[in-house]
Protein backbone atom coordinates (compact mmCIF):
# COMPACT_ATOMS: atom_id res chain seq x y z
CA UNK A 1 0.00 0.00 0.00
CA UNK A 2 2.63 2.28 0.73
CA UNK A 3 2.70 5.48 2.25
CA UNK A 4 0.90 7.22 -0.58
CA UNK A 5 -0.94 5.33 -1.20
CA UNK A 6 -2.69 4.55 2.18
CA UNK A 7 -6.79 4.96 2.18
CA UNK A 8 -9.24 6.06 4.61
CA UNK A 9 -10.68 2.43 3.69
CA UNK A 10 -7.45 1.18 4.60
CA UNK A 11 -7.33 2.36 7.82
CA UNK A 12 -10.38 1.75 8.73
CA UNK A 13 -9.69 -2.03 7.33
CA UNK A 14 -6.80 -1.79 9.45
CA UNK A 15 -8.62 -0.60 12.75
CA UNK A 16 -10.92 -3.82 12.02
CA UNK A 17 -8.60 -6.28 11.42
CA UNK A 18 -7.04 -5.19 14.73
CA UNK A 19 -10.24 -5.35 16.68
CA UNK A 20 -9.92 -1.50 17.59
CA UNK A 21 -12.26 0.22 14.99
CA UNK A 22 -14.85 1.44 18.20
CA UNK A 23 -12.49 1.86 20.68
CA UNK A 24 -10.80 4.07 18.15
CA UNK A 25 -14.15 5.83 16.79
CA UNK A 26 -14.67 6.14 20.22
CA UNK A 27 -12.30 7.89 21.27
CA UNK A 28 -11.55 9.98 18.29
CA UNK A 29 -15.23 11.47 18.63
CA UNK A 30 -15.10 12.01 22.62
CA UNK A 31 -11.72 14.10 22.54
CA UNK A 32 -12.35 16.09 19.16
CA UNK A 33 -14.81 18.97 18.23
CA UNK A 34 -15.32 16.22 15.03
CA UNK A 35 -18.19 14.34 14.42
CA UNK A 36 -16.55 11.64 12.42
CA UNK A 37 -13.49 10.67 11.10
CA UNK A 38 -14.97 10.33 7.54
CA UNK A 39 -12.89 10.92 3.85
CA UNK A 40 -12.72 14.77 3.92
CA UNK A 41 -10.75 14.31 7.18
CA UNK A 42 -8.74 12.08 6.49
CA UNK A 43 -7.53 14.18 3.32
CA UNK A 44 -6.59 16.61 5.95
CA UNK A 45 -4.67 14.84 8.11
CA UNK A 46 -0.69 13.17 7.40
CA UNK A 47 -1.48 9.17 7.54
CA UNK A 48 1.65 8.73 9.17
CA UNK A 49 0.16 10.90 12.42
CA UNK A 50 -3.15 9.27 12.17
CA UNK A 51 -3.03 7.91 15.11
CA UNK A 52 -1.36 9.57 17.20
CA UNK A 53 -2.57 12.52 16.79
CA UNK A 54 -6.02 11.57 16.72
CA UNK A 55 -6.68 12.17 20.46
CA UNK A 56 -5.13 11.72 23.97
CA UNK A 57 -3.90 8.10 24.56
CA UNK A 58 -3.43 8.37 28.62
CA UNK A 59 -7.31 8.68 28.47
CA UNK A 60 -8.79 5.82 27.14
CA UNK A 61 -9.36 2.65 28.72
CA UNK A 62 -7.31 1.25 26.51
CA UNK A 63 -3.96 2.91 27.77
CA UNK A 64 -1.17 4.41 25.95
CA UNK A 65 0.63 1.48 25.71
CA UNK A 66 -1.82 -0.39 23.31
CA UNK A 67 -2.33 2.94 21.27
CA UNK A 68 1.15 3.30 21.24
CA UNK A 69 1.23 -0.40 19.55
CA UNK A 70 -1.39 0.13 17.52
CA UNK A 71 0.40 3.63 15.87
CA UNK A 72 3.80 1.31 14.93
CA UNK A 73 1.75 -1.45 13.41
CA UNK A 74 0.29 1.15 11.43
CA UNK A 75 3.31 3.01 10.55
CA UNK A 76 5.26 -0.16 9.45
CA UNK A 77 2.47 -1.15 7.42
CA UNK A 78 2.11 2.13 5.35
CA UNK A 79 5.81 1.96 5.05
CA UNK A 80 6.07 -1.58 3.93
CA UNK A 81 6.29 -0.73 0.41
Amino acid sequence: MGLRGATYEDFRSFLRTEGCEEAFDRAFYLHNDFTVLDSALWEACPVEYIIAHAFDWRTTPEGSNFWRAMDQKWNKLIYKK
